[in-house]
């Protein structure tokens, strides 16, 4: 279904690199983007964020690598010469989009300042990822996905009620800012198709603004009461009972969402209807009475079967899967074929189906300047060119 991908036709020119950046080009490979990622000499530093790595360690294709870089190619161009950045402008003349995530005075150095690209470049539509909003020093300073969870608040919400702050098992803000990205440039190349046909745009994502943004339900929750929001462990702050249970054997999720469901937990559990608990603002007031009797009924019962009760009851509820058992039920759920496998690696595949059809695996996670000749040649860089940049170090 190459062909008939969404994205097919578009060109992406990826100079992101670690998470979040090439995340926002990997969905857009999925869905069809030709996406040429550009690398340093020494390549995406996540390269050699292993062991596990899929084959020889010197590929530098790490598990981590390879988890949010298939379907790109790879050319390895150095951007701190003068004739790399004429490359670079060659390559972005043959682009659509161009995503990157560096700090601004780092991309103006590198020929990548928006300004600039727009204005070289008219139709380009180009994305770019940040750690802190605004401008001046706050731009520049960099950060991880560990810095936007705890600045953002984030991790003052997660963890047990009186433990101490925890992040989250994912780096799932630079898995939030990358996705935004991603729609971010969906919706310039909608505009431009829809304008004159030759204005790019460029949107801004910055880790610490997304992170903020994520807490959605919590922030709400201050901004109408201006109490400072809690750690409620795996529990919820405005909902009762949806958490963790540990049954006789092992833990689950009981997730419900409204009155009905609660009746019927209730009959699940044999535990007698009380009017004190009928509503779920009466069961926020007595959480702290509630929880613990539904933690000593759920005790007594096996787990599989007391979440196959409640599923034939209709009330919301889940085993607490190891990452190896959720994979396993992945692929019982699509007969056995759920991940995809590409040049020995395997990998998930984008969860997004078109017309009920799986986005193919099109190309595996790329070693490092592995298609460098052949993305010169279709940008128009004649042989002799690409032998002189490479006897200067210029690309590899």
């Amino acid at each position: 279904m190459d062909g008939a991908l969404p994205l097919a036709g578009i060109r992406v020119l990826d100079c992101s690199r670690v998470y979040a950046g090439p995340i926002a080009s990997m969905l857009l490979g999925d869905l069809g983007a030709e996406v040429w990622k550009v690398e340093p000499p020494g390549g995406d530093e996540t390269r050699g964020w292993g062991p596990p790595y899929w084959g020889d360690p010197a590929d530098g294709r790490s598990a981590y690598f390879a988890s949010v870089n298939r379907n790109k190619r790879s050319l390895v161009l150095d951007l701190k010469t003068d004739a790399g950045r004429g490359i670079l402008d060659r390559l972005a003349s043959a682009c659509d989009v161009l995503l990157h995530n560096y700090q601004p005075s780092v991309a103006r150095r590198l020929g990548l300042d928006p300004d600039r690209l727009r204005s070289l470049h008219p139709r380009l539509v180009v994305a770019t990822i940040g750690g802190f909003p605004g401008g001046g020093a706050a731009a520049e300073r960099p950060a991880y996905d560990l810095v936007a969870q705890a600045m953002s608040g984030l991790m003052s919400v997660t963890g047990e009620r009186d433990g101490g702050p925890m992040k989250v098992g994912v780096a799932l803000l630079d898995l939030t800012a990358g996705l935004q990205a991603a729609i971010a440039a969906l919706a310039g190349l909608v505009a431009r198709e829809r304008g004159s046909g030759t204005a790019g745009s460029h949107a801004s994502v910055s880790l610490i603004e997304a992170g903020v943004a994520s807490l959605t339900n919590v922030l709400g929750h201050h901004l109408a009461t201006g109490e400072e929001p809690l750690r409620w462990g795996t529990g919820h702050p405005d909902i009762v009972p949806y958490q963790v249970f540990a049954a006789r054997d092992r833990h689950l999720v009981v997730a419900v969402g409204n009155d009905a469901q609660f009746a019927r937990l209730l009959e699940v559990l044999h535990l007698p209807p009380e009017r004190r608990y009928a509503t779920n603002p009466d069961r926020l007031a007595f959480r702290d009475e509630l929880v613990p009797r539904l933690a000593t009924a759920i005790a007594e019962r096996g787990r599989d079967e007391l979440v196959q009760a409640l599923t034939a009851a209709d009330v919301p509820a889940g085993p607490v899967n190891t990452v190896s058992e959720a994979l396993a039920g992945m692929e019982a759920a699509h007969h056995g074929s759920w991940t995809q496998l590409a040049d020995g690696i395997r990998l998930a595949p984008d969860p997004i189906r078109v017309d009920g059809e799986r986005l193919p695996l099109r190309a595996a996670p790329p070693r490092l300047g592995q298609h460098t000749a052949e993305i010169l040649a279709e940008a128009g860089v004649s042989d002799e060119e690409v032998a002189a940049l490479r006897a200067a170090g210029v690309v590899a």
